[in-house]
């Protein structure tokens, strides 16, 4: 039995909703907040300040947050090159349309590993036996190559055009490069959602091993239930929780798995880690002094820290509410 009053009644849980609340309320109202340029294709990023301008400027009335300089060896996602000259970056603009990025790309790249690893999990704890063993020993494999090898692998086998003859055109994308354009799947996306779908199939095949020798689930099977029916009206729900816990908290690790990435040089989408980017040569100012340009990467690096809290936060009241153990011992 869910306990909703038990939830609400818990400050923890209170405070993670209205942390997630705001992220979504600020992604809604991004175009009232901060007017872009263009509202029919509003970019995540806006240029401003002068031709050759290299110097971060502080907050003021045009730039409430600031401005940071645009590092040209770093593409801004939804800019095309050359088509932003102006070398600084609004900090307050990019954090505001930040948001809609982040919620998309957390918010995807977990959808797509969870389900994927839920239905690992399902398969071969239902089917047990070799099929079990050989499913849990490719988990096992996957568990050991690290992502940040798989975003470099798919950024050089995948994406990147190899140039020959550095005074020909550059080929036209591969055919595997433009259907994965089109589904707006990137490296970094790429790699997170084939390289963290593990923990997932392990959580839900140990729980199916243990349901599918419940009364119920032998009972569906002596009435002639089918396996898919079996699968999905009887094991899924009893065996989802833990897996709808960890995509909880999932959300904002992905989110700062990916600026991370971005940060040493990887690529990615999500505008907060590109500005991460720009903001890096600046950490320590004059004299040493780390608040000398505090404005570059503080207000950036509080929004990635509060998101992360929010969503884990989340995730430890819905493992209370959905786990009536947990709810027990607290």
């Amino acid at each position: 039995m869910i306990h909703w009053r038990r939830f609400f009644s818990r400050k923890q849980n209170i405070l993670a909703l209205a942390i997630i609340g705001l992220f979504f309320f600020v992604a809604a109202a991004a175009p009232r907040l901060a007017p872009p340029d263009d509202p029919e294709e509003p970019l995540p990023f806006k240029p401003v300040g002068r031709a050759f301008d290299r110097t971060p400027h502080p907050p003021n009335e045009l730039n409430l947050l600031g401005t940071t300089p645009r590092r040209t060896d770093v593409n801004l996602p939804g800019v095309a090159p050359g088509q932003a000259s102006a070398p600084q970056l609004d900090i307050y603009y990019t954090l505001i349309w930040g948001t809609r990025s982040a919620l998309r790309f957390g918010l995807t790249a977990t959808l797509l590993t969870a389900t994927f690893g839920t239905l690992v999990g399902l398969a071969s704890g239902y089917a047990g036996g070799l099929v079990n063993g050989l499913l849990m020993r490719m988990t096992d494999a996957f568990l050991t190559f690290p992502p940040i090898a798989a975003v470099w692998l798919f950024e050089r086998a995948l994406f990147s055009q190899f140039i020959v003859n550095p005074f020909e055109p550059p080929p036209d994308p591969r055919p595997i490069q433009l259907f994965l354009e089109s589904l707006q799947l990137t490296p970094v996306m790429l790699a997170l959602v084939l390289f963290s779908w593990m923990p997932y199939a392990r959580i839900i095949n140990a729980l199916v091993l243990q349901l599918k020798k419940s009364d119920f689930v032998l009972a569906a099977q002596s009435m002639g239930a089918s396996g898919p029916r079996i699968i999905f009206r009887h094991l899924l729900p009893n065996a989802i929780s833990p897996a709808v816990v960890l995509a909880a908290r999932d959300v904002g690790g992905l989110v700062i798995l990916e600026s991370a990435f971005t940060f040493i040089g990887l690529g990615g989408t999500v505008a907060w880690g590109v500005l991460l980017v720009g903001g890096r040569d600046y950490i320590i100012g004059l004299g040493g002094n780390p608040f000398t340009y505090w404005w570059t990467f503080l207000p950036v690096a509080m929004a990635l820290i509060l998101f992360g809290i929010g969503w884990n936060l989340l995730g430890d009241g819905l493992n209370t509410l959905l786990n009536p153990r947990a709810a027990r011992r607290r």
